[in-house]
């Protein structure tokens, strides 16, 4: 089967409060269809532990990115994200659970492609995989993930309209909430917002990196090797439900007429089902290993060791969006 990538889409971000030569004040993320369906897979929360929950969590993964098809658009020649006129009538609790997936997803990829963050994943859905312990207050970032410079904490929100005054006071003097990770503090703790503009509809995304430290923080002990098997087994199990297809080097299987696709390169699909079994000791060296050797070229597999390619191009392209004050020629 031959592969087409799906057509680029552009969000522009605005950055503040980074330290100097992290971030720049504003840009733009380039990213596709299938990043984003990634990004929904990775940061999705399920009740409790996904990892115990085994296949029926996958339906979980299913059901989130299936909200992009259905309500966010893609403009004809800028390239930008907008929602339908579908998601524009959903009621407000349909619309606040719509923008909290955006949100999650577009704080994964800027974190992705802005801070080169691995193995970001929700706090929540792996808290009693890892026996965190959030202390009186409960309080603690939504994803973390380590990049080169160090750890990665983020909260991520989503908003149908703008980013008012408040919202973006009240991120600006966010407190850290996490003090350190296995006795490293967090490199970066960033807020992100994923929000469309009132005047365009158009979504674009601000992020804060906040300095000071909440009055009670927590300390997060992490083994590598668990948050390994955390991080690929949900696509362990996504391979299981779904109808497996032939490849030589990838573990692949599609979710029928979803137009989605979900694989992982055999040789880290067997090392982490034998982690699952009891072989966990030694499991993120493996994976390092494993993806180090791994030669072959695709546009398919990323550099994780895992896919997902969707077939959400023609679904994206429907013109039943709302058009705003500058329409598509911005």
């Amino acid at each position: 089967m031959v592969y087409d990538p799906p057509p680029d889409m552009n969000v522009r971000y605005h950055a503040e409060a980074f330290p100097p030569g992290t971030v720049l004040n504003s840009g733009q993320l380039t990213f596709n269809a299938d990043d984003l369906a990634h990004a929904l897979f990775v940061t999705g929360r399920a009740p409790g532990d996904r990892a115990r929950y085994g296949v029926v969590s996958a339906y979980e993964w299913v059901h989130r990115t299936s909200l992009i098809p259905a309500y966010v658009r893609r403009t004809f020649r800028g390239a930008r994200l907008t929602r339908s006129n579908l998601a524009l009538e959903l009621d407000r609790s349909e619309k606040t659970a719509l923008s909290y997936a955006l949100g999650q997803a577009m704080t994964a990829i800027f974190c992705e492609w802005e801070l080169a963050t691995a193995y970001l994943m929700h706090v929540d859905r792996y808290a009693n995989h890892f026996g965190i312990n959030f202390g009186a207050t409960q309080q603690r970032s939504d994803l973390f993930g380590l990049a080169p410079s160090g750890w990665v904490v983020a909260e991520a929100k989503g908003r149908s309209s703008g980013v008012g005054s408040d919202l973006r006071e009240k991120m600006v003097a966010q407190k850290r909430s996490v003090s350190d990770i296995n006795g490293q503090r967090p490199w970066i703790a960033l807020g992100c917002v994923a929000h469309f503009s009132p005047t365009t509809g158009y979504m674009q995304l601000s992020a804060f990196d906040p300095e000071e430290e909440d009055v009670e923080t927590i300390s997060l002990q992490i083994s590598m090797d668990r948050l390994t098997l955390a991080y690929y087994l949900p696509f362990v199990r996504a391979i299981e439900i779904g109808d497996e297809e032939e490849h030589p080097s990838v573990d692949m299987a599609s979710l029928g007429p979803l137009g989605l696709r979900v694989g992982l390169l055999a040789q880290l699909r067997l090392r982490v089902r034998s982690a699952e079994l009891g072989e966990l000791q030694g499991l993120h060296e493996d994976v390092t290993n494993i993806l180090s050797e791994w030669s072959e070229t695709s546009d398919q597999v990323r550099t994780d060791g895992t896919m997902v390619a969707t077939s959400w191009t023609e679904a994206m392209s429907i013109d039943d969006w709302k058009t705003f004050l500058t329409s598509d020629y911005e």
